[in-house]
């Protein structure tokens, strides 16, 4: 085998080695992006709870006010009905205390349906507050874990590629540059030995001459079914 191309096949096994870890790298990624959704998510729902809380205590404080003011009416009625001293006053102050009777009623209904719906709505507030912690706290656990994978990985990718930029200098440039262009075409591999008489790769046979020119010089050749490189192995 010619020195160029040995030099070019352990370039390769550094470009099947990056490849790898850039592989393991990219899977990490939609498992952080997964995580960050379900947080996102818990976050959006607890904030939604704690929304209609807010709202429904909003809601709770406006009706008790709106009932003390209608209480304050009643006495007021009431004390103007003590005071009457004619049978219409009496009607219209009777009918005044009634009124106001009324709208305290159906206040104090609303605000027992609003107490109701606010003592559910801080319940589900309080389980997504607690649902959204103890996910928090796994995640915390499982992204410091990722994180931890993420920099050894990227470490050895760095260590890698320097590797491989020291030998793919000991390559000459037009044989290494055929061989990038190859590979820029999604391959894993760009370089095979002959098998037999045909491409290692493809099993397309490859003519007698080019063979031999292969065997004698050392000289790579294109693979004309699929392509790739092409060495004499012997």
């Amino acid at each position: 085998m010619h020195p160029d191309v040995a030099a070019l096949l352990t370039v390769q096994d550094d470009d099947v080695v990056i490849h790898e870890l850039e592989e393991q790298l990219a899977q990490l990624m939609p498992r952080l992006d997964v995580m960050a959704k379900e947080r996102d998510k818990a976050i959006s729902n607890l904030q939604q709870a704690r929304q209609v809380a807010e709202s429904e205590e909003r809601r709770r404080r406006e009706v008790a006010d709106r009932v003390a003011q209608h209480r304050a009416l009643q006495e007021k009625n009431q004390a103007a009905l003590n005071s009457v001293t004619s049978m219409r006053e009496a009607t219209a102050a009777t009918a005044q205390l009634d009124q106001a009777k009324r709208m305290i009623d159906e206040d104090e209904r609303e605000l027992a349906a609003i107490g109701q719906r606010l003592v559910e709505a801080n319940r589900i507030a309080q389980d997504r507050e607690r649902i959204a912690t103890e996910l928090e706290t796994a995640q915390a656990q499982a992204r410091a874990s990722l994180a931890a994978d993420q920099q050894a990985l990227e470490e050895k990718l760095a260590n890698a590629r320097q590797e491989r930029q020291d030998k793919a200098n000991t390559v000459p440039r037009n044989l290494l540059s055929r061989y990038e262009r190859i590979r820029s075409r999604k391959r894993v591999y760009a370089v095979f030995p002959l098998r037999g008489n045909s491409c290692g790769h493809c099993d397309t046979m490859i003519p007698l001459q080019r063979r031999s020119m292969m065997s004698g010089t050392g000289a790579t050749e294109i693979c004309e079914g699929c392509g790739v490189m092409l060495y004499a192995a012997e």
